[in-house]
């Protein structure tokens, strides 16, 4: 692999972020949509299942990030390029509209009298998009860029 073509530690950084907020989420979501569908909403601790998941999330992404920092000490302590900034904010943007949009939601739900499970978990579905989109984002300039 040339030195062109090879991830840089911010690139590698929101990969790691992006996969690990799908994986991790994805599971959390996923098990309060069955519990929806199981027609458990109301009656279910889901406190316990998100601090588990918050609690793994920071573990894997903090070895994770680690791993790479080892591997490229340099790389890992040097600040953050202009171009690297640029995406950064770029990203931020893009995840900042798609927060807003879930705010808004969220709170014309409340408006509406919506039950404070799905209140309290759509606001958190909505701060989790726009980390992914936020990454994903930037992993998209990156690889533009590459």
């Amino acid at each position: 692999m040339t030195n062109e073509n090879r991830m840089s530690f911010r690139e590698k950084s929101a990969w790691i972020s992006l996969l690990s907020y799908v994986a991790f989420y994805g599971y959390y979501f996923w098990v309060l949509s069955s519990v929806v569908a199981a027609g458990r909403a109301t009656s279910f601790g889901f406190g316990a299942l998100l601090v588990r998941v918050m609690f793994l999330l920071v573990v894997v992404e903090v070895i994770l990030q680690v791993a790479i920092a080892l591997r490229a000490p340099h790389e890992a302590e040097a600040g953050a390029d202009e171009r690297e900034q640029l995406i950064s904010l770029k990203a931020t943007r893009v995840a900042f509209q798609v927060v807003m949009i879930g705010a808004a939601v969220v709170c014309a739900a409340i408006a509406l009298s919506v039950p404070a499970f799905y209140t309290t978990n759509g606001l958190f579905l909505a701060l989790v998009l726009a980390e992914v989109v936020r990454n994903a984002t930037q992993v998209a300039y990156f690889r533009l860029d590459a």
